[in-house]
Order: structure tokens, then sequence, then C-alpha cells
């Protein structure tokens, strides 16, 4: 393009300062195409936005967003132009949709990021559109085509772009929770085509699974030569891409740890020892590009790093280069002088993956000791052993006691025969993942058996000393966010940006940006957290869906086995395995928990003494007062993970939190928590403080209702340690 077409767009300079980077959206999806735009106008004298900007860049986008949803590729995204000039100033084929040079689906991240910001539906709209149009465009074997050859391209990220970004939108990403259920079911097969194509195009070779190729055949699936000087080979730059991608699957299948085991074993293998290369000073006259003022040599040298050609033949792995007419050379010297410093021949990138692989691979083997995904198809994963345990006993009945321990005795006896069948029991066999140090106390990720059924994730914060240390069980609200659990209540480590996003969020939402459970921590507890069924890690491997529970909860019950009371058997035994932690006192074993987890805490101090005290937060109430026809709970969706079956016909809910009396319970509700209505509240609160008090044990019975929503505020935190401390007869060392 000669450099006075854009002239009459000119609009002056300036640029304003940069705001904090956590603050505004990434520009760095759009980079590329930014880059290539500024080789074609080196001139580029215009104004532009600056990053903090982000509603002015969105709009850009909104701007040049082609019918088809898409983007053309290879604009100033930043560029204070007219759209329609800018359109003028390009060729025809340079106007269409694309994915290459990372293109469309980076737009479609940055406009969802504004519009979490700014909640204007315009954004919304192009988001939706974008999707659409990746949706559309994906192939029939599961691939999208870059820009030179109709083909499955790897090349410019283009398949793996789009796969990643579906990723983020199945685990959970918050920018994307307003999608419906619908468009997350196009995206959850969408998401599973790709990655069945990216196992399906791996290059064999003598029967050895290697890496993949920049393009794949639509229908024999080799690679195949995109431009002239891009040849059928395998590939080092895009494999990496292609390895990263396959490397953030949560809970891998045996499928792709094959593959990514494969993968990494070549780039090992094809690393190439004892060479650099050198920027060599030109003439002025001899320079092509001005982007690239320098020519580049292999120069020898035994001390430098292994590197990696980007290039290797298919067969032999040996590396080489092309020059732009496609004559195949060996040697960075005899490629055209334009093309040599114009693309990249050699790369460092497999050297990222190779070492991000040891701790990938020892969370995947440790992963291969539990189930990871235990919801498939809206069943459990253990359904087959639930059909074989049900016997259909006939539990009803309720004899009166007058005595409260037999009439204790009898209640807990009624409420775990409402329960049944228990899970089988398993030894606990915990294992460490992995550790992190924080202040004044270890955070470890582990895993347990927590039944015969299920072994899972959990996180364990240990305080510094010797112990044995007072603990806390914590248990996770529901929420209607089902994407994390754990990570609700102690800050995770070692997870995607999306995870910690999602966690950071949710603390603010819920816990008044405070993580419960390192608050404890850091006070001398020790605390374990859990996912419950269908929650984090333990959740439906499909994608979260709020509907999905009532299935889910369908299917136990077909067998004999209910939502809830699989929740609460899982609660028991975890509060068993906590006690039974050789730094952790018996005798100080408390439980803590907000909404359903305030729930799933007066059920565990129920039915089981393994924990000695308890407090819940926002839910507490009566049957009377909850159900009505205008209250939350008469929905249906979210109560299944808290009912226990026929229990009504014996006790409301704040009879059997009195099954835990004589232990301490601290009850903590708000006056403007709509779901839980004031005068139930204070109902149930009178028919427990008799109970505790007809047994001298008033003392150790507290109530508390603030002025708040449903809402574990700081303060409520803060009552909790001092109640537990008090009870526990620990000294408070707040930190």
């Amino acid at each position: 393009m000669k450099k006075n077409r854009l002239a009459l767009l000119v609009l002056g300079l300036g640029m304003t300062g940069f705001m904090n980077a956590q603050t505004i959206p990434s520009l760095e999806g759009v980079a590329d195409g930014i880059h290539h735009w500024n080789l074609e106008h080196p001139e580029r004298t215009y104004a532009r936005y600056a990053p903090e900007q982000y509603k002015e860049i969105a709009d850009n986008f909104i701007a040049y967003q082609n019918e088809d949803g898409g983007w053309p590729k290879n604009i100033d995204w930043l560029a204070i132009l007219p759209a329609d000039s800018v359109y003028q100033a390009l060729k025809e084929r340079y106007k269409r949709s694309t994915l290459d040079n990372r293109n469309t689906y980076s737009q479609i991240n940055y406009l969802a990021q504004v519009y979490t910001k700014t909640k204007d539906s315009r954004y919304k709209a192009s988001v939706l559109k974008g999707l659409d149009y990746l949706l559309k465009t994906q192939k029939k074997n599961g691939g999208w085509r870059g820009w030179d050859v109709d083909a499955i391209t790897y090349n410019d990220e283009v398949t793996t772009g789009v796969l990643e970004l579906f990723l983020h939108i199945n685990e959970g990403d918050i920018n994307y929770t307003w999608l419906d259920d619908a468009m997350k079911k196009r995206i959850y097969q969408a998401l599973q085509k790709g990655i069945d194509i990216i196992l399906r195009t791996q290059y064999v070779q003598n029967g050895t699974k290697t890496v993949w190729g920049q393009q794949h055949d639509n229908e024999t699936l080799l690679p195949v030569q995109a431009r002239t000087f891009e040849l059928p080979s395998l590939v080092s730059t895009e494999s990496c891409s292609v390895l990263k991608f396959l490397m953030e699957i949560p809970h891998p299948s045996a499928q792709v740890i094959e593959a990514v085991k494969a993968g990494v074993a070549w780039l090992e293998k094809s690393a190439i020892q004892g060479i650099r290369i050198e920027k060599v000073e030109i003439k002025p006259d001899q320079i092509i590009n001005a982007e690239y003022p320098y020519d580049l040599k292999v120069v020898k040298d035994k001390k430098a790093p292994r590197i990696w050609a980007r290039f290797y033949e298919l067969d032999t792995n040996k590396p080489f280069m092309a020059r732009r007419d496609g004559t195949k050379v060996y040697q960075l010297s005899d490629v055209d002088p334009e093309r040599r410093t114009g693309y990249d021949w050699y790369t460092y990138a497999p050297e990222a993956i190779l070492k991000h692989y040891p701790q990938w691979l020892a969370i995947v083997e440790a992963e291969q000791t539990y189930a990871g995904y235990e919801v498939l198809n809206n069943m459990p994963a253990f359904y087959q052993q639930l059909k074989q345990s049900l016997t259909y006993p006939l539990a009803w009945g309720n004899a009166p006691e007058k005595d409260f321990n037999r009439w204790r005795a009898q209640a807990r006896e009624k409420l775990l025969e409402c329960m049944q069948p228990a899970p089988p029991q398993a030894d606990f066999d915990m294992k460490v993942i992995e550790s992190e140090q924080r202040e004044g106390y270890t955070a470890q990720k582990i895993v347990f058996n927590v039944s015969g059924y299920s072994r899972v994730p959990a996180y364990l914060l240990v305080p510094e000393g010797k112990g044995p240390f007072p603990a806390v069980l914590l248990l996770h609200d529901h929420g209607a966010h089902f994407t994390i659990g754990k990570e609700k209540m102690v800050r995770p480590f070692n997870v995607s940006e999306t995870v910690m996003q999602d966690a950071d969020d949710w603390a603010v939402r819920c816990y008044d940006g405070q993580y419960v459970g390192d608050f404890l921590a850091r006070n001398g507890y020790v605390v374990l957290a859990v996912d419950a069924l269908f929650w984090g890690e333990r959740g439906r491997k499909e994608y979260a869906d709020y509907d999905a529970q009532q299935a889910l909860s369908a299917n136990l019950l077909q067998m004999g086995m209910s939502f809830g009371s699989l929740i609460a058997w899982d609660d028991i035994r975890s509060a068993e395995f906590l006690s039974s932690l050789p730094n952790v006192d018996k005798e100080k074993v408390g439980t803590m928990g907000f909404s359903m987890g305030a729930h799933r805490a007066w059920m565990t101090m129920a039915a089981t003494d393994a924990v000695k005290a308890g407090a819940a937060v926002c839910w507490m109430n009566t049957t009377d007062s909850l159900m009505t026809l205008t209250n939350n709970q008469n929905k249906g969706g979210s109560a299944y993970s808290m009912i226990i079956p026929d229990i009504r016909r014996y006790m409301d809910y704040p009879h059997v939190a009195s099954i835990a009396c004589p232990k301490p319970m601290l009850f903590t509700n708000g006056t403007k928590d709509k779901l839980f209505p004031i005068e139930g509240v204070k109902s149930a609160y009178e028919t427990m403080r008799q109970v505790w008090e007809s047994q001298d044990a008033g003392e150790h019975f507290q109530t508390k209702i603030y002025d708040l929503p449903h809402f574990c505020s700081k303060e409520i935190q803060q009552a909790i340690l001092d109640f537990f401390n008090k009870e526990f007869h620990v000294g408070n060392i707040n930190k």
C-alpha cells in the first residue's frame, strides 16, 4: 500500500498516560494484528486511543465487525480513524472475516471484558454475534481454517485460540456467565470436537506419536503446505500452542495425557544444541524492511541454550527452511534475505512447555488416583455401585422420648436412617499434591477418600508450629454458582487465571473480600475445605448448568440415594477425616458454613460428634415460614442439595439442629436477607434456645441478627473466630 493512501486520515498525535494494567482489559490478543498493520503503514501519523480508553477501543471493534460476526485482520484497533476510511484503504480480500493473526476470538474476549465492566448491551450483542461466527465456521472435523489454505490450521493459534476461549467459557469465566444454556451447550460441543481433532491430527511417525503441522488436510488429516515457504512438516512453535492448550484442560482424559507426553518427548528429542542466532548489522541501503534493520546468522556456541527449528521433516525430524519459491534448504544463510529476518525460523518456545511439564505431570498423576469429574450426563460416576447397594429399607416411625440423651440418640438414628443408604467407607489415604507457604501457615492441595465412591481434592491449611491445633471444617455455599466450591472459602493457588478471578470475585461478593479459611488459618486453626458433589473439581463435566442439579437429584433418587443426603455423608466423613489428623486437637474441631454451607454445618453437628462446635451463617428457619408462594425455597432447584427425604415427617429444621445440643452453636442471620424471613429465623432460634436451656447449656447457644442481606461480612467472621476461641479456650492470636 502506498504511504499516501492514509494521508487524508491523519488526525494528529497524542496519547494519554497508562492506567494500572489490572484495571483495564488486555490488548495482548490483538497485538499481532496491530503489528502487521504497522508493517504496511510505517508512517502511523494519526492519533491513537490509550489502552485505558477501553470503551472507545471496544467501540472500534463494534465498528469493524463484519455482518457475519467476524473481524478483518491487520488493523490498528487503537487508531482514531473513521472505520469507513480504513475499510476503503484495505484490499477487498483483507476486509473478510478471519481468525488469522489471532483475530476474531481476541476481539470477542476483549468485548466480553468490557461488557462485564460497563454492562453496555452493545458489547454483549457483539460478543454473541462473534461467538455465533466461531461456531458456524467450525469445520465438520472440528478445526478452523486460517488465511492461506482451506485446512485445519494451528498456525497463528487459529484453532487453539478459539478452543482456549471455549475452554474458559466452559470452565466458568466470569465474563461469560450471562450466556444462556443453549449457547453454553453449543460451545461445549464445539470444544469437544476441537479437542478430538487435535488428538486425531497428532502426527504418527513409525508408530510413535510426535507433534503437529502448521496445517492439516481436512480429509487425510496429514500436514499440508500453506504459503510456498511453509511446507508440510512437523513444527515446534505451533505444537507448543497445541500442547499449552491441552495442558490447560482440567482433569484431562487418558488420550489427552498420552498426546501431551508424546509431544513433550518429541520436543526433548528435537532440541538443537550448540548454536545461537545472532543479529548482524547491515548497511542502510541493504535494509529491506524497516521493522527488521538487520540480518540474522547462525553462530556456533557450545554454551548456548538449546534451541529449536520451526520446521522438521515429517519422517526424518531433520530441521529445514524454505525459500520464497518453495525450495527446501537446510541453512539459514540460504534463505532469501527478506524471509531470513521476517520469519521465525528458530524458537525457544518449547522451553516454557518443558519447564511446566513436570508440575503438570505430577498433578495429572496425582489426579489419576481420584475421580476428578464425578457427574456425567446428569448421572453420578458411581451409579453402578449405587444400584448394587439398593436394599429399599422402610425406615418410618418416630418414638417420642422425654429423657434427653435417649431422645438425642433416637433423633440422630432417625436422621441417619432418612439419609440412607450411606456410601461405603474407605481408608482416607491422604496424599499431598502441592503446597504453598503463606503468612503464618501452609496451604496444601490434597486428595483423600471421602467415601468408597469418591476420592476428592481439598485444601488443607496448617498453621506454623508444633500443634496440635484447633481445626475448622469449612462448608461452602450454593450460590447457583458451581464452577468453584472450596475456592469460595480458601484462596486457591496454581490454578488458571479464570479460576483465580472467579474465586476473588466470589470472595468479594459473599465474604466481604476475605477468604474465611485463610483468616482462620492465620489465627491458628487447621482448615479443611472440600468441594461438594457438583461444585468445583467435582462438578458436571459438560458445563455448569442450574437445571442439571435437578436431573442429578432425580437420578440419584431413582437409585435410592438423595443429593442432599450424599452431601451430608461426605460432610460427616470430611469432619471425621479432619479429626483424625495428627496435628489436630480432636476435642477442638469445629465446623462453619455460609448459606447452604450453614445448613451443612448444623447438619454435620447433628449427625456426628467428630465436631464439637459449629457456626452457621444465613441458613435457619422453619418450614412454615419458608414454604410460601413467594419464598425462594419453593423454586426447588437449589433445594435438592439440602433435602433429606422424609425427615420433615419427623422434625423441622430447628429440631434437627437441636440434636447437636449441648455442643456450642452460633447462628447468625440478616434482617435484610430475602431468602430467610426474619420472623421464621426468630421462631427457629427460640425453639433451639429452649432445648439448650433445658439441658443447662444455654450459655453455649448463641444467636446474632445483623442488619445485613444474605452476606458473610468480616464482622461476622470475626465473631465466629471469637466464638471458637472462647468455646475451645484458645487465645486470640489475630494478626
